[in-house]
């Protein structure tokens, strides 16, 4: 493992030397075939977005100040994308921790992406990932539809936008469909048994607006799974963060944000009633020329009937992790991140994981993608379960 580890950060640091020989970029779909610009317009190395691309995304995929130049999906080329990415995979779970070790050559799922605008300050986003069986060389996948919500924008004011469908929601402070590392961010995806992690998306309805700097968003949503469905929605969230300095706190300006989160649960097994359970965030994006620091601590207080039988007291955890990036070319970028989980008291295990990569690209929609992750369950036995994961692999959107 040692060797694998030195290799790796040998490959990475390969990958960074090469963004200093320039390289021509393209256009990319499905925007960019619109507008007829290269993805960095939006993107600071897809799939993370840059400021302009989140003003471009906050503004119900139109173009800032450029409204009435529009053009609806049915006058424009095809709104349709695709993104997969194949490469050499290399897993191992040891002391306990649950997986199968592997490793080779594997296509790591498949995205079909639709966007566009349908009428003036209307818009949608649908994302559609098929059905894919694993095999040794697939990485399997539930056809499921991710996302599919529809954008009115601009309604009046700035102040006032409302998306509707199954979305990503706002209390996410960093993209979990968007960011650098391909390991997940642990505190977005912690949630008691059969509850609704940050990482999930979901179906409801979200406000949202901005100005000066500024910005809010509330949201209703279906919530857990684990509610029956005559429940109706029972999840509210909202969510302010301010700006200082010019830009939207992306790749430029300082952000910083707050998170509140109130939602109701029925447990997995036991009891039926539904449970109220409630969350906490700060967060920060801080830059420094080309050098970005992102950060979100989440607090967590749930029932003890949500966490199940072993469990006498109610819930209480937090967690955060902090992610540097820094893209001194647009061709290359290099990402660090540290996360942290501290767990209830009662089932004595925290997390942590260390994740560090590279991304070189050579066409802006066809990045080298190199990746080293190592997660560790700190329990009170002798040896913690850990995993690893090293990857290699081309990512490709056309």
């Amino acid at each position: 493992m040692k060797t694998l580890r030195i290799a790796l950060a040998a490959a990475i640091a390969a990958a960074t030397l090469l963004a200093l020989r320039p390289d021509p970029t393209g256009a990319v779909p499905v925007f960019a075939r619109k507008y007829g610009l290269n993805c960095t317009n939006c993107h600071s190395g897809f799939p993370r977005l840059n400021d302009w691309g989140q003003r471009f995304r906050a503004n119900g995929y139109r173009l800032p100040d450029r409204e009435n130049e529009e053009k609806t999906v049915l006058e424009s080329p095809p709104p349709f994308a695709l993104r997969t990415s194949h490469g050499y995979t290399y897993e191992r779970f040891e002391n306990g921790a649950e997986g199968t070790n592997a490793s080779g050559f594997r296509v790591h799922g498949l995205d079909v992406l639709s966007a566009g605008v349908i009428a003036p300050h209307v818009s949608y986003l649908m994302v559609y990932p098929p059905q894919l069986a694993e095999s040794r060389g697939v990485q399997g996948q539930e056809g499921t539809i991710e996302m599919a919500s529809v954008v009115f924008s601009g309604l009046g004011s700035p102040w006032l936008n409302v998306r509707a469908g199954r979305f990503e929601p706002a209390y996410a402070a960093f993209s979990v469909k968007r960011h650098l590392s391909i390991t997940p961010y642990e505190i977005y995806d912690y949630a008691f048994p059969g509850g609704s992690p940050f990482s999930e998306t979901q179906e409801g309805i979200e406000v949202t607006g901005s100005s000066r700097g500024f910005a809010y968003a509330a949201g209703l949503l279906n919530g857990s799974a684990t509610n029956r469905s005559s429940d109706g929605p029972s999840d509210a969230y909202a969510r302010a963060s301010m700006v200082i300095g010019a830009g939207e706190g992306q790749t430029a300006g300082q952000r910083i944000g707050v998170t509140g989160y109130l939602g109701r649960a029925r447990p997995l097994e036991g009891l039926t009633d539904l449970q109220t359970y409630s969350r906490l965030g700060v967060d920060a994006s801080l830059n420094l020329k080309q050098v970005n620091l992102a950060a979100q601590w989440l607090y967590g207080q749930d029932p003890k009937a949500l966490w199940g039988p072993g469990f006498a007291d109610d819930a209480c955890w937090s967690g955060f992790f902090a992610e540097l990036s820094w893209q001194p070319l647009v061709e290359c970028v290099a990402f660090a991140r540290y996360d942290l989980v501290n767990g209830p008291a009662a089932n004595e295990e925290d997390i942590t994981r260390l994740t560090g990569g590279g991304r070189y690209y050579f066409a802006d929609n066809l990045a080298l993608h190199l990746e080293y992750s190592r997660r560790t369950l700190d329990t009170p036995a002798s040896d913690d379960p850990t995993e690893d994961l090293a990857t290699a692999r081309l990512d490709i959107g056309f």
